[in-house]
């Protein structure tokens, strides 16, 4: 046998890295110091003290915690309105029809529909219970409260059954609705259009893992700021009373044991969300086909109670060719655009899928930089700039989600866990019961996905099957979808004129603005008068009942127009009128979006064929595509944005475009020249993220100019410190700095011609 030749490193450039990693590590395991063992004699004292201590505290959850502290809360306004006194002796001597009658307040004081919300409060209210006095409910007395609850108040509170109207469950057809409005047709303005990328890489990755929504995005609850955490958990015992003698200073034993009580817990060091770490990224050559493709796998940490059973998760993903359903490409495309991979020469998209696998390798791992692993790949904004270490809120991933589901057309709004049982359900019957149950971090022995997950429609065609029939399988998915009563020209608010027209006015606002007038009429002529406090209060109490009744407005409306659409259509139809006649002739509408690289990304993903594209052409559309979403995620618009458009509609009109005639030798005009219209905005012009007709917009006067300068950036430049950049483009080319706001004021009126106030009016 010939010897083995060694393999020559050709990774022998620099180990500075690794001398000064290994040199840190070093550093670290001296400074590592066990606290100093305990004598007999301390550890004897330490018994003695624990003998005193009847209860420790439960260790639950933060979520559990902040629950409990919330049960309190309700508490303490039960024991003023009847009138118990403090609350904690009151808790201390509780019975049972003390108990009886706070769930019968709890129903009364708050919005309780259900009969599990208001249990879950009483189970909320035993570990209360629990924390404050270290005894357990008595189970006698806990089983008359449940009797109680459920033959007299599910009665007289008519609260529902849990799920008795169902849940949404979303199928492939709801995912691709939903992406293609998202990107095409939405016309909201976000804080930038790095959200509108998230959302794809937000739908697609619930969509496809069945994940908790608090797994990708932040869903963290916070600790109240009443007072209620602190009462609970100022202590780690319970039912231990403190000393009489008033003395503070507590001896040796004391302190040890206290020390050991109160140790704090170590911190994750992360948002409990989907971080760079989180995910692995590799070029991996495919054993088939021999071909170099980039694949991902996400290992899913923080799901619901992993803290004290931690169930760890890897989903594994190869890419998809329809472009829409390509998580991977949304992933490098945020990469890149946060500069996150650790390859100083990683610099664009292209790079990415340059990469080889040269022999004998088969896999590039792709690293991320250390700084970013422990950042959140879906971030939260600071005004319209991306948060470098705020992760995506849960409350805002919700809402938008239930916004657009909404405007595209769907007859009930759905959130981020629709996905979560559209993922079991098409996971369950071609993966084994274990891989299901894997995959949704269920527990096989309690049945979750039986009892809570599984679509209340039957997936199976029983009628043809007992009638010895080919089934009809479409129809029965089509009917297990949400997009089925779907209707295109519905939206969030579609109350038309005539019927705010002859809406008739709310008495109840109607007498608080009587009453406001009034005050009106004979108020103090000097400000901060009990008057004026009047007023400010009714003017509030008014605003937020209008603003109530405008959504009760708009909710019941797109119910009305659902329920009775169906008989509208059916009556048109049998009294003869034609599709043209009756006005339902309905064409896909047409992308029409301001930002050019979101109207072409709109275009590829919208009208893409994937069966017609070789693999050639689909490698450099994909390519394109994660080029778009870069750039789109450094953009944003304004609401001048739709200001614009309608300028550029009526000068379309009128000829003045049209009447402009520019010889082709000519040089194409300065869009940004030095001298700029009064009535245009420093600022905006030298602002890349966004668009051209953005940046050069004139407003209809100075005076307004300058009301839009003061409330967007005067802020924003007060906070420099006596350095002040003129992001005009001819003057970023000139590195002009300016010490002052004045500086930029006179820089401003001199060089632009712009005039801006001296201060705020």
């Amino acid at each position: 046998m010939a010897p083995r030749v060694p393999r020559k490193n050709t990774y022998t450039t620099n180990h500075d890295d690794f001398l000064q990693q290994f040199t840190q590590r070093e550093n670290e395991k001296r400074r590592i110091n066990k606290p100093k063992p305990r004598s007999a004699k301390e550890r004897a004292a330490i018994r003695e003290k624990l003998k005193d201590v009847q209860f420790l505290l439960p260790d639950h959850a933060d979520g559990t915690k902040i629950n409990i502290a919330g049960i309190l809360k309700k508490w303490k306004v039960y024991c003023h309105a009847a009138e118990l006194g403090d609350w904690k002796e009151a808790i201390k001597k509780l019975c049972r029809p003390v108990a009886q009658d706070f769930l019968d307040h709890l129903c009364e004081r708050w919005k309780i529909t259900s009969w599990s919300t208001s249990w879950i409060y009483w189970r909320q209210f035993k570990q209360l219970f629990t924390s404050v006095t270290g005894q357990f409910f008595d189970r006698n007395d806990n089983n008359e409260v449940r009797k109680w609850h459920d033959t007299v108040l599910v009665t007289r509170w008519d609260l529902r059954p849990p799920n008795v109207d169902g849940k949404p469950v979303l199928g492939t057809d709801d995912l691709l609705v939903l992406q293609t409005f998202n990107l095409a047709y939405d016309d909201t303005i976000f804080p930038s259009e790095r959200h509108r990328v998230q959302l794809l890489g937000c739908y697609l990755l619930l969509a496809f893992t069945g994940a908790r929504p608090g797994e990708i995005v932040d869903n963290e609850k916070k600790k109240p700021k009443d007072g209620s955490w602190q009462d609970i958990y100022g202590r780690k015992t319970a039912g231990a009373e403190d000393s009489d003698d008033g003395n503070k200073d507590l001896d040796e034993a004391d302190r040890l044991l206290e020390e050991m009580l109160f140790q704090e817990a170590k911190h994750r060091g992360r948002p409990k969300a989907l971080c760079y770490e989180d995910i692995f990224l590799s070029i991996v050559r495919h054993p088939e086909t021999g071909k170099d493709v980039a694949t991902m796998s996400i290992k899913f940490i923080h799901h619901k109670g992993e803290d004290r059973k931690p169930k760890p998760t890897i989903f594994l993903f190869t890419g998809t060719r329809r472009l829409m359903f390509c998580i991977v490409t949304v992933i490098i495309s945020l990469a890149i655009s946060d500069d996150a991979f650790d390859a100083s020469n990683l610099k664009s998209v292209a790079d990415v899928f340059k990469i080889r696998n040269r022999d004998p390798e088969q896999c590039q791992q792709l690293r991320w930089k250390k700084k970013w692993l422990k950042r959140p790949i879906f971030r939260g904004f600071e005004g319209s700039t991306v948060s470098q270490e705020k992760a995506l809120p849960y409350d805002e991933l919700n809402d938008d989600m239930q916004r657009q589901t909404l405007d595209a057309g769907f007859e009930q709004a759905f959130g981020p866990r629709a996905f979560r049982r559209g993922a079991a359900n098409k996971a369950n019957g071609r993966a084994s019961d274990a891989v299901r149950d894997q995959m949704m971090r269920h527990d096989p022995k309690w049945a979750t996905f039986n009892s809570a997950y599984i679509n209340e429609k039957v997936q199976l065609h029983l009628e043809r099957v007992v009638a010895d029939e080919p089934t009809d399988d479409c129809l029965i998915d089509l009917f297990t979808h949400m997009s089925m009563t779907r209707d295109p020209r519905a939206s969030q608010n579609m109350v038309p004129a005539e019927v705010l027209r002859k809406l008739p006015p709310d008495p109840e606002i109607a007498q608080l603005e009587d009453r406001r007038d009034q005050l009106k009429k004979g108020r103090y002529r000097i400000q901060g008068t009990e008057h004026e406090d009047q007023i400010r209060d009714l003017t509030k109490t008014i605003r937020t009942k209008r603003t109530q009744r405008e959504k009760n407005l708009r909710k019941q409306y797109r119910q009305y127009y659902f329920y009775n659409r169906p008989t509208w259509e059916i009556e048109r139809q049998l009294a003869g009128e034609s599709d043209d006649e009756a006005g339902v002739v309905y064409s896909e509408p047409a992308i029409d979006l301001h930002i050019p690289e979101r109207a072409r990304l709109a275009e590829l993903l919208c009208h893409q064929q994937p069966d017609k594209q070789s693999y050639e052409e689909y490698c450099k559309l994909r390519i394109e595509v994660a080029e778009l979403m870069v750039a789109l995620s450094s953009k944003r618009e304004t609401i001048k944005r739709k200001r614009v458009q309608k300028v550029s509609d009526v000068d379309t009109m009128s000829g003045v475009l049209t009447d402009v005639h520019v010889k082709e030798e000519s040089p194409e005009p300065d869009r940004f020249p030095l001298l700029m219209l009064k009535s245009q905005c420093p600022r905006c012009i030298g602002d890349e993220s966004l668009s051209v007709e953005e940046r050069t917009f004139p407003y209809c006067r100075p005076a307004v100019m300058n009301d839009h300068f003061d409330r967007e950036h005067l802020d924003t430049i007060e906070s420099f410190d006596n350095l002040i950049m003129c992001n005009h483009p001819k003057c970023t080319d000139a590195d002009l700095k300016l010490t002052s706001l004045d500086h930029f004021r006179n820089h401003v009126a001199r060089v632009h011609g712009v005039t801006l106030r001296a201060s705020r009016s």
